[in-house]
């Protein structure tokens, strides 16, 4: 999921452990070799820069992250590849804490599968409200999510000047979920990791 404008990613940590090499692409763009800037095992995330700058030039980044507490119950969405195309995951927060209680992340009651992992969690105005984890647990339909008050958290203590997180101007506010989708995809990567053994 991209972050800002500037060509930088977050995705969960897991996703890319011992990797030589990180790819990302999605339906407006080939594989592109990225680089690891910082992640934070804590909660999972990992910051990755797209390595072609002449990528990024164009980009107009339409979501904000959002670091509002959401309410349980409230409607939510997801964008992944599970499998080669995006994939679209509708459903609601089921819990306001992840696993065991972990105040870091959502339960949400939408299934997730591998490759949904790192992708965006929406709320209905289009603003990234979490990260999905992945399953954590064998629960049919359960799905964890970090918030993204944790994401933005750790991305300013990080303190890397380019690396700001929109927090205001959501360009998704009232557009039609459908709209939203179109607009939102561009800025989502399926991550493909290399392993050299």
């Amino acid at each position: 999921t991209a972050i800002n404008n500037k060509g930088y990613l977050v995705t969960s940590l897991h996703m890319i452990k011992g990797a030589d090499s990180i790819f990302v692409e999605n339906g407006t763009t080939t594989r592109n070799l990225t680089k690891l800037v910082f992640s934070d095992p804590s909660i999972d995330i990992a910051v990755l820069k797209i390595e072609n700058e002449e990528l990024s030039k164009g980009w107009s980044v339409p979501f904000i992250f959002s670091n509002r507490t959401l309410d349980l119950g409230e409607k939510v969405y997801t964008l992944g590849y599970p499998r080669e195309d995006v994939v679209y995951g509708e459903g609601s927060l089921s819990a306001l804490s992840g696993f065991k209680g972990d105040t870091t992340m959502y339960q949400i009651s939408i299934p997730v599968n591998p490759g949904n992992s790192g992708g965006p969690l929406l709320d209905e105005q289009g603003a990234v409200v979490g990260l999905v984890r992945g399953k954590i647990t064998s629960a049919e339909a359960t799905g964890f999510a970090v918030k993204s008050k944790e994401i933005i958290n750790t991305i300013n203590a990080f303190n890397e000047s380019e690396l700001s997180v929109p927090t205001k101007k959501n360009a998704l506010k009232n557009v039609k979920r459908n709209e939203q989708i179109k607009k939102i995809n561009p800025y989502v990567f399926n991550i493909l990791v290399y392993k050299s053994n």
